[in-house]
Parts: C-alpha cells; sequence; structure tokens
C-alpha cells in the first residue's frame, strides 16, 4: 500500500498551490487529478484583487464584505485581502506577466464591486500564465502528479483521515493509498449548472460525513455569451469595454448580483468591445474564441450576453488554516483540509467581488499547504486495516450495469443528466417559494434512485469516461440536494440567494447555514474580527 504525507485532490491554483507549498516544507505530496494533468480550472477568470495603489487593505476588506452582504468571516476577509500583494508578488516572480501602466507598475482596473481600482491580471492569458507558473512550482518542489485518478472513497475513523480510495483510470484498477492528510482542491460544482464537468472532492467529504456550508449561495455573471457555453471574464470591462442593453444605454451596479438583476430588468445585453484601442492585444485571444464559437467578429459587432452560473461559493467550511470544521469553530475533521472552490473559506458570503476568486484560491491553497505540511511532522500512520477494508469493499460492491440489463430496466447517462440540468435550472431561475423547492427535492430524489441504475455501454473500468460521467450525476444530485435543503432553510432574500415568499433580508439570520448528507441543517456563527468585534458591522 502506498503511503504518502498530503494527498491534494485537483490540478488548478488551489491545488498547485497547496502541493508546491508542502513539498516545500517537507511533506511527501501526491496530487492527484481525475482528468489530465494541466486542465486546471477557471478560478482566475476574473483576475487577482489586490491594494497595490492604497495606503492599506481597508477599502478592499469593506468592499468584499458589502459584496458579500455581511455573511463573510471578516477575520478571514481582513487576513486574506492583507495577503493579496504578497500573492501577486509570488506570481510575478513566478514568471505571470501582468499588463502594466507607464510608469512599469501592474495595471489596476476597477471591477464592479470596487470602490478603486485594484483588479490585476494579464488579459485572457491570465489562467494559462498562473496555471504554468504554479505547475512549474510544483515540479520544483518535488511534487507527484498523476492525471485520470478518480477519487472513489474517503477513508476516515471517528472523522479522522485514515487515505483515500481512488480508481485508476489507466489500469483500472482500485487503489488504497494512506495518507496522514487530505487536501481537497479540486473546484466548485458550478459545472452542474452548466452541463460541463465538477470537483469529486466536496462530493467525496460529503459522503464521508463533513457537512457544507453556504450552498444556497450560486453566483451569476451577466457576460454569458448568448447560444454559447463561453464566458468572458468580467475584467474586460477595465479595459474599454462596455456592458449596455440593445439600445446602448450602459448597465452598471455596485455588486455583481445586483449588475445581473439590472440586466435581467432591462432585456437582452450586449457586450461592446469596439473602441478598446490597444487594449485589445490583450484580449485578442477572447476576440477568437468568440468568432470561432459564435461567427461574431467582437472588432466589427456587439456580442449578446445572457446571465450564468459561473461561481458556486459553498462548500466545505474551512478556518484560517484551511481545516475542515465540523459543528463549530472548535472542532476538526483531522487531517482533512480544502482550499479554493472546494472550500468555503468565509472570504465570500451572499455573493463575491471580483478578483477575490483568485486570491482565495492561492491564499487558501497556501495556508492549507503550509499548515498541513507542519502538522503531519508530528503524525504517524494508522488504521491501515480500515484502508485494507475500505479497498476490499470498493472491489466487492463495485458494479457496472451492463449487458444483463433489459430494455426496461435500462437507464442511460444523457437522459439523466438531462433531467439534472432541467432541475439546476429551474432552481437557479428563481426566485423560488418554500413549495417550488420542496417539488426541487422531490424530483431530485427520482433522479437520484434512476442515477443509481445507469446502464453503461464499456463494462471495462480501464478509460471509461462514462463511468466518470456517471459518478458526476451521482456527485451532482447530491451537492444539488444540500444547495436546495440550504435554499429553504435560509427564509430571506440576500445577494444571490433569492426567494419568493421572503423577498427581504433578515439581520436575525446573519449566520451560516450547514447541511450534511442526511439532509441534517446546522448554523455556524460568522466570524469577527480579531478582538470579537465587527471589521465593518452589518447595515
Amino acid at each position: 500500500m502506498e503511503a504518502w504525507d498530503i494527498i491534494v485532490i485537483g490540478d488548478g491554483p488551489a491545488a498547485l498551490r497547496s502541493a508546491a507549498q508542502s513539498a516545500k516544507h517537507g511533506a511527501k505530496t501526491l496530487l492527484i487529478s481525475s482528468s489530465a494533468l494541466g486542465s486546471g480550472d477557471n478560478s482566475a477568470l476574473d483576475g487577482l484583487a489586490a491594494s497595490i495603489q492604497e495606503m492599506n487593505n481597508r477599502g478592499h476588506r469593506e468592499d468584499t464584505i458589502k459584496s458579500g452582504y455581511f455573511l463573510c468571516d471578516q477575520d478571514i476577509v481582513a487576513s486574506k485581502t492583507s495577503s493579496a500583494i504578497d500573492e501577486m508578488n509570488h506570481l510575478e516572480k513566478a514568471g505571470v506577466v501582468f499588463s502594466r501602466d507607464s510608469k512599469g507598475l501592474p495595471s489596476t482596473h476597477k471591477g464592479i464591486g470596487h470602490n478603486s481600482p485594484r483588479l490585476v491580471d494579464a488579459g485572457d492569458a491570465s489562467i494559462r500564465d498562473i496555471q504554468q507558473v504554479l505547475e512549474e512550482q510544483c515540479m520544483k518542489h518535488g511534487v507527484v502528479r498523476r492525471s485520470d485518478q478518480l477519487p472513489v472513497m474517503l477513508v476516515e475513523t471517528n472523522q479522522k483521515v485514515d487515505g483515500i480510495v481512488t480508481l485508476d483510470m489507466i489500469n483500472g484498477q482500485f487503489v488504497a493509498i494512506q495518507t496522514k492528510a487530505l487536501i481537497i482542491a479540486d473546484g466548485g460544482y458550478e459545472g452542474l449548472f452548466q452541463g460541463t464537468s465538477i470537483g469529486f472532492g466536496m462530493d467525496l467529504a460529503l459522503q464521508a460525513g463533513m457537512p457544507l456550508r453556504g450552498m444556497e449561495f450560486i453566483a451569476k455573471t451577466p457576460l454569458g455569451v448568448a447560444n454559447s457555453k463561453l464566458i468572458i471574464s468580467s475584467t474586460i470591462l477595465g479595459y474599454g469595454a462596455n456592458l449596455c442593453n440593445t439600445s446602448g444605454d450602459a448597465l452598471s451596479a455596485d455588486t455583481m448580483a445586483d449588475l445581473c438583476e439590472a440586466v435581467l430588468e432591462s432585456g437582452p445585453a450586449v457586450l461592446d468591445g469596439r473602441d478598446m484601442g490597444d487594449n485589445k492585444t490583450w484580449w485578442s485571444s477572447v476576440f477568437r474564441t468568440v468568432k470561432s464559437a459564435t461567427g461574431v467578429d467582437m472588432d466589427k459587432f456587439t456580442i449578446g450576453l445572457e446571465n450564468r452560473v459561473n461561481q458556486t461559493i459553498g462548500g466545505i467550511p474551512t478556518d484560517e488554516h484551511g481545516r475542515a470544521v465540523v459543528g463549530s469553530w472548535s472542532r476538526w475533521f483531522t487531517g482533512l483540509y480544502a482550499a479554493g472552490d472546494s472550500a468555503c473559506s468565509g472570504l465570500n458570503g451572499a455573493g463575491y467581488l471580483p478578483g477575490n476568486r483568485l486570491l482565495d484560491s492561492l491564499s487558501g491553497g497556501k495556508n492549507a499547504g503550509i499548515h498541513a505540511a507542519q502538522w503531519v511532522k508530528t503524525q504517524s500512520f494508522a488504521n491501515t486495516e480500515n484502508i485494507v477494508n475500505a479497498l476490499q469493499n470498493c472491489v466487492d460492491n463495485y458494479h457496472i450495469a451492463g449487458d444483463q440489463d433489459s430494455a426496461e430496466t435500462v437507464r442511460r447517462i444523457g437522459s439523466i443528466n438531462s433531467k439534472l440540468l432541467d432541475i439546476a435550472t429551474k432552481f437557479t431561475s428563481g426566485p423560488n417559494s418554500a413549495e417550488e423547492l420542496s417539488d426541487f427535492l422531490a424530483e431530485l430524489s427520482a433522479a437520484a434512485e434512476l442515477a443509481q441504475t445507469i446502464h453503461l455501454d464499456q463494462t471495462s473500468l480501464v478509460a471509461n469516461t462514462n463511468l466518470v460521467a456517471k459518478h458526476r450525476i451521482q456527485a451532482g444530485i447530491r451537492l444539488l440536494t444540500c444547495s436546495i435543503r440550504s435554499s429553504l432553510a435560509r427564509n430571506e432574500s440576500r445577494g444571490v440567494h433569492k426567494r419568493a415568499d421572503f423577498k427581504d433580508e433578515n439581520p436575525e439570520l446573519i449566520h451560516h447555514i450547514t447541511v450534511d448528507n442526511e439532509g441534517n441543517v446546522g448554523t455556524l456563527a460568522v466570524r469577527k474580527g480579531q478582538k470579537d468585534n465587527w471589521v465593518l458591522a452589518p447595515q
């Protein structure tokens, strides 16, 4: 049986940052991904928010809290916004080429919800450049990376991590891996609403008994390109592109959530990038991609837009070290960490501030990697027998519906995936009433039963992409169920969460909601400042 100090699940900025840091601090680190290495994710969609032209980070933290509708953990906000410049410096020293002004300083742009210019980026090359330099950091520090590893089970004893069981899609074998610490950083579940991929790690923790937090908050962007699956970074608006209605009137708002509402009220929206001047150089790849996908030349024409889900805010609740907290801030699912979109770190509340997504991935990944590396030095491998038994259970109980299925019982991936996408679309089209949310839960329950009997034409476990899709559907059903249950428990409208039967904010509901795989709903207090005082009192 393999044994590693730390296993990291994921291959995006958060996973790479945490893996590099854990290895740098002496931990034997394995990074696994269910997809091909280097695929990453879109965590850098809106660049990086950093107060490089301000006296301090006060404006950044207050804008973050306001954009989170006062459901942020304010001590976490203060800490992470203060680390933003360090994270930018780390990327720059590693090789990311940020756009610069005439003085040679990184250019800053004013994003939606920001009262000062503080978004830095490399145009449409941001995610590519950041992914590359973080991969190089992993290589530099000796991180071992494996692709096509489907995580199947988190093995634990009394809420302490023993290891994981994975399915090696290359050779079709189940593998048990012992570990002292597990860092989940393979993304959120926004792909569920787009008909694309989702991260498995969050679901893995959920099935192991880990409650998830903030699942009712699902964020949208108004910059989804109509008649395609493309989403354009809102950072382009800082380079001279304009968001308008079809009459040419500019659309604006104080937060992304409010901007989506403004777009919804105004009717069809368009993006006008014709007058960006020399700034088009930084977005040439986006222009080409849009033309390839839609046939529209953004040099000559506006492009139609629509509101689209681009970020799930909820996830595994974590503290300032990236540790997964259970029940209250004083309890830890021992050895379990999370970072990036897999985590609900407290930086975002009921909404998000552009540029904070990448900040959360980088700072959260760094904190989790460093703390885990220091913690495992004092730990020993344990409960080998439990991992062996878990592996055997996976081998014995794993069944792929195949040729033995009758025509009457065959369930195809496509039909169930369409059903799941339909429920997800209706849910995020809200606002919803309690009755509607209950109906969605009933539909999901029926879909879950069907998903257990999905027929796969390929019975081999080697490179079985349909099997991966089946797992994504089943995980998606569980995560969406948690999201709807959380929505049902929050009897108010706040930020990106809207209720038809509770249209106003309720000041008594300034707390986090948690939900587990059994449907149990709990609460978690909002953290304030270091002295238990509000950094910015709810208004």
